[in-house]
């Protein structure tokens, strides 16, 4: 787990801080996106064990980010984490892959445990 490579996408620095805060409590280098651009930028030249995405970004969805991600690194698994918990946005982030949709504001404790079984499932 020590060599766990996580990239967090959200356009909300405080939610990106918060979110790096509470996974820099595992051994993890965490790198964070503040838009779908970049984050594809990054899934193309580093290699993730997870990605946690927000839903709603500046230039895409989060759906889209992560079907960008996937078409680079197929097994790429992801969570969002999402103010937006209605059915219209749950359902087309499940539907491209997603393993969980959290809402917002986020269980730190309920996001560690996720984290660890997604990155260790052993």
């Amino acid at each position: 787990m020590s060599n766990t490579r996580l990239l967090v996408v959200d356009d909300d620095r405080y939610a990106r801080e918060a979110l790096q805060t509470v996974l820099k409590r595992r051994p993890f280098t965490v790198d964070t996106a503040e838009n779908g651009e970049r984050a594809l930028e990054l899934t193309a030249v580093n290699s993730y064990d997870l990605a946690i995405l927000d839903y709603q970004l500046p230039d895409m969805t989060g759906v889209d980010v992560l079907r960008g991600a996937r078409a680079i690194s197929p097994t790429l698994p992801a969570i969002f984490v999402t103010a937006f918990t209605t059915i219209d946005k749950v359902f087309p982030a499940v539907e491209a892959g997603a393993e969980r949709v959290l809402p917002k504001p986020f269980d730190a404790e309920e996001l560690l445990r996720l984290v660890d079984e997604l990155v260790d499932p052993a």
